[in-house]
């Protein structure tokens, strides 16, 4: 976790807002079930804290500007590994809403409101063969209850070529292919050889939980290295939203931060180039629903 916040106040921010939008932050909050409160220890339950703390330093507002609250539901279950891998979270909305029109329309003018994550419910494996809870797991499963590969095709960014499985779907979308304004532009300006990439590559394997919800890494089970570097070195098995658990400590990319802006939060990201029809203002330094898992081999679990 260190490591990763060295990342987000090391290299200076921008804000990826709407232009019109007024400040009023979300206010974040985390419960636990009964079962989960067995299972967990204090030093468990506080990376909750810690996570949400996180997004919230990443998360200025939605880009319509109403303030919300938004709060984490944890919940615990056992699950021995199997088929060469373990299953150590899901998690996904545990409600949606519209959001009121934004002023500029986003980057897809169908797009004007968004479908938001009015909540989140995560599901952790407190099993032996899952290890120990880690700081990332948590952040990971959190970044899905947001919305971040669950909220993908409502918001029309992506399609996994399924007809009637969400609200809206984007038109002639390709599987494996996130077209997002946002986190297509941070994609190109990061992503060591990519600045005509037309899509970000989404992971297509994995099966269910997995596939469709994270970005692409190849079939690796998160072991070995996948040869996509940015542009400070980082190989893309350790990206923080990625399909399985790396042996290293996860990093976010602008890729990620800017998909969020594409499903309707403003955003502090480390500074990209400026998407059409988004503002990128300079701040300097700064201190029911689809559900996604993570394996070790990670995982996203559709409902």
């Amino acid at each position: 976790m260190i490591q990763r916040l060295f990342f987000l106040f090391a290299f200076g921010f921008a804000t990826l807002a709407t232009g019109a939008a007024s400040r009023a932050d979300m206010m974040f909050g985390v419960t636990f079930t009964a079962q989960a409160m067995s299972d967990l220890s204090v030093s468990d339950q506080a990376l909750f804290t810690s996570g949400l703390s996180f997004w919230d330093d990443i998360i200025i507002n939605h880009r319509d500007g109403v303030s919300r609250s938004w709060t984490l539901t944890v919940d615990t279950f056992s699950q021995a590994a199997s088929g060469g891998g373990v299953l150590l979270g899901s998690a996904g909305p545990s409600g949606l809403a519209f959001s009121n029109v934004v002023s500029d329309g986003g980057p897809v003018p169908s797009n004007s409101r968004f479908i938001i994550s009015t909540g989140g419910n995560a599901n952790f494996n407190i099993h032996p063969d899952a290890g120990s809870l880690s700081a990332d797991t948590v952040k990971h499963e959190i970044g899905h209850a947001l919305g971040i590969g669950t909220l993908w095709e409502d918001n029309e960014v992506y399609s996994d070529g399924t007809a009637g499985n969400s609200n809206r779907t984007l038109a002639g979308g390709t599987p494996g292919q996130y077209v997002g304004a946002a986190g297509l532009a941070a994609y190109q300006a990061e992503i060591v050889g990519a600045s005509g990439a037309t899509f970000v590559p989404v992971e297509l394997s994995g099966g269910s939980g997995t596939a469709h919800g994270h970005w692409n890494e190849a079939d690796n089970f998160g072991q070995s290295l996948t040869g996509i570097v940015d542009t400070m070195g980082r190989d893309r098995r350790d990206e923080l939203m990625t399909g399985w658990a790396s042996p290293n400590m996860d990093f976010i990319s602008n890729t990620t931060i800017g998909s969020l802006y594409d499903i309707g939060f403003n955003v502090n990201v480390q500074a990209v180039p400026e998407p059409s029809s988004l503002a990128l203002i300079a701040i300097g330094f700064a201190g029911v629903m689809g559900v996604r898992t993570r394996k070790q081999r990670r995982a996203k679990a559709d409902a």
